[in-house]
């Protein structure tokens, strides 16, 4: 596993940082020979595909530069952290290490310097993601904290080509210009140890440029002064864009195999992607570039999920400026009601305005009430329609953007498929055409649950025809994997009075979530007759639902796992809809070995 190429960056800075004499190690740090031992373990565990090592190792690594007072070592090892898990693709657990640091730095009031470290890292994970507009503007903030830091001379340079890099499969025009700002920056500092390696580092940006512009003449001009500079480079080693542009000198020398195998050697999952894209275009092999750009575009859209959360802090900040502004409202509506006061002091009688004041008042604080509780609802009306919006649009947009794309490749007059890939195909689409019914139709069932009186439409329900029915509508499973079972304990008195309807829609979801989240087992549906009421419960051998969700699980947009399918209406709707008909659902039991839910209701049902 070759470590990728941001990890060797960072590597040879902090090497260069730790060893210069105007070092970013303090002078607190009494045993350089353990610090660097640490620091090579940290990044040799990163090189290789054990996340537990890694983090063993960044553990060490700031355990020993706390002790010492070493800041900067500290935070590299959360730079280690996060980049290793990008390199791999996993935003998750690198947004997730992003704000741990952030967490730490907001707490250590001395870190001014080390500042920059978090929007830089933030940059790198919306950059990973695909969210152009949002990495721009980390990078961005990071350019204001690095500057005048004792980072600037050093840093400021990666920033500027992270930024060019950002912009590189967006805005060809706008890579330019943060190409042309780092090339100002490294010619006035001409006498820095990164001088030849920047300079190289920047050609080769500059010769990417041109080949996807397909100016090649340009291209292997900037080839030439790359090589020019990577010649006088003392550590070619810690380059970031020289074997990007290698790889496309390779492929315009016509040896397209060779290229695909330098892509392969990149540790970046990413860029292997983007550069396969740009290899298979070149030699007009529009369906491997189509089928590679839609693979990294569906592990873009499993993955931005992470960023929801960071949109969800946004509109809480936005809340706490609202709430900021109503109580400052308040306080200019005491001061106005306290002039008011003095000026009726003035006029009429004490006693007068005594009884005036306290009628004034009741009537002022009743008003507010009313006012306070109608913000209230419109704010939660407005937040409730605004995750509606965001949850919908990012559920729906990945079955849509499979069912398109593949459209398009089975209408290709050019393509041909054999038929195992034509059937493949026809389950990927049918697969997503399900999965947005599915939405459709729980969206649907939650409109009609608040339109619609349940009580009048109730008849006499057979629940072992309705459970059958309820398991003929679940997701296709794999029975060697996971076993179907049905349990009918009725003894033949299957038959209550209920909303059949309602009652195959409650037990679809919770069949629905349990096929979910059961990767190997089996899933039991159990029918009892107890007396007095139906009894249905759905025992799964899944993940379970972890201790924190427990409490929540019936709230409305509330999901088990955030980047799993689904709106988060399912169980809202099944709880709701049941306790209207006179029942109750509960969750009975949950743990890594499986969940059981249990739903009861009334075999008479108490109509009036």
């Amino acid at each position: 596993m070759h470590i990728t190429i941001w990890l060797r960056a960072i590597l040879l800075s902090a090497v260069l940082l730790l060893t210069a004499p105007a070092s970013a190690q303090t002078s607190t740090c009494k045993d350089s020979v353990v610090h660097r031992q640490l620091l090579f373990e940290m990044w040799n565990a990163a090189s290789q595909e054990e996340p537990k090592k890694v983090y063993d190792a960044c553990k060490a690594m700031q355990a020993h530069a706390r002790a010492e007072g070493d800041r900067f070592a500290v935070y590299t090892a959360w730079v280690c952290a996060v980049l290793y898990n990008l390199g791999k693709m996993n935003v998750h657990d690198a947004y997730h290490i992003t704000q741990l640091m952030r967490a730490e730095m907001e707490e250590d009031k001395d870190a001014k310097d080390e500042r920059y470290f978090v929007p830089n890292m933030m940059g790198h994970v919306y950059n990973t993601c695909g969210n152009i507009p949002g990495a721009m503007e980390e990078f961005k903030k990071s350019i204001e904290l690095i500057k005048g830091s004792v980072y600037e001379d050093e840093g400021l340079g990666f920033v500027y080509l992270a930024l060019a890099h950002t912009q590189l499969n967006n805005n060809l025009k706008e890579s330019l210009r943060w190409i042309d700002e780092d090339l100002k920056y490294l010619q006035q500092h001409k006498d820095s140890w990164n001088y030849y390696r920047g300079m190289a580092d920047a050609y080769a940006m500059k010769a990417i440029v041109m080949f996807k512009q397909r100016n090649y003449d340009a291209f292997r001009s900037y080839i030439r002064q790359m090589e020019a500079m990577e010649a006088r480079n003392p550590m070619p080693s810690g380059d970031l864009f020289v074997p990007y542009a290698r790889v496309y000198n390779t492929l315009l020398s016509g040896d397209t195999e060779r290229a695909l195998a330098q892509c392969d050697s990149l540790g970046d999952k990413k860029e292997q992607y983007l550069l396969k894209c740009d290899i298979y275009y070149y030699k007009g092999d529009y369906d491997k570039a189509f089928l590679t750009q839609r693979e990294l575009m569906h592990k873009r859209d499993s993955i931005t999920g992470v960023m929801i959360a960071e949109n969800i802090q946004q509109q809480q900040d936005e809340i706490g400026l609202m709430k900021d502004s109503q109580k400052m409202g308040r306080t200019m509506n005491y001061v106005m009601a306290g002039a008011m006061v003095l000026l009726i002091l003035a006029i009429v009688l004490l006693h007068r305005n005594l009884l005036i004041r306290r009628k004034f008042s009741k009537r002022l604080m009743a008003k507010n009430e009313e006012l306070r509780a109608a913000n209230r609802r419109v704010t939660a009306a407005d937040q409730m329609k605004t995750d509606f919006i965001r949850t919908v649009s990012h559920e729906i947009r990945t079955p849509l953007n499979i069912i398109n794309g593949f459209s398009q490749v089975l209408t290709d007059e050019n393509s041909t498929f054999e038929p195992a890939e034509r059937h493949e195909i026809a389950e990927t689409i049918a697969r997503g055409t399900r999965q947005i019914t599915s939405l459709v139709n729980k969206m649907l069932a939650l409109a009609n649950m608040n339109t619609k009186d349940l009580l009048k439409e109730v008849e006499e329900t057979d629940a072992v025809d309705i459970c059958r029915r309820a398991i003929a509508t679940m997701p296709p499973l794999d029975p060697e994997k996971i076993k179907m079972i049905f349990e009918d304990r009725t003894n033949g008195s299957a038959k209550l009075t209920t909303n059949s309807d309602c009652l195959l829609q409650i037990l679809g979801n919770i069949l629905e979530n349990a096929a979910k989240f059961t990767e190997q087992g089996h899933i039991r549906l159990t029918v009892e007759n107890t007396g007095m009421d139906m009894r249905f419960a759905v025992e799964d051998t899944g993940c379970g639902i972890p201790t924190d969700k427990i409490d929540t699980i019936f709230d409305r947009f509330m999901k088990v796992d955030e980047f799993s399918e689904g709106l988060g209406l399912g169980l809202a709707y099944c709880h709701e809809t049941t306790e209207r008909l006179g029942g109750s659902l509960k969750l009975e039991s949950t743990s890594s070995m499986g969940t059981t839910f249990v739903l009861t209701l009334p075999i008479k049902l108490k109509t009036n």
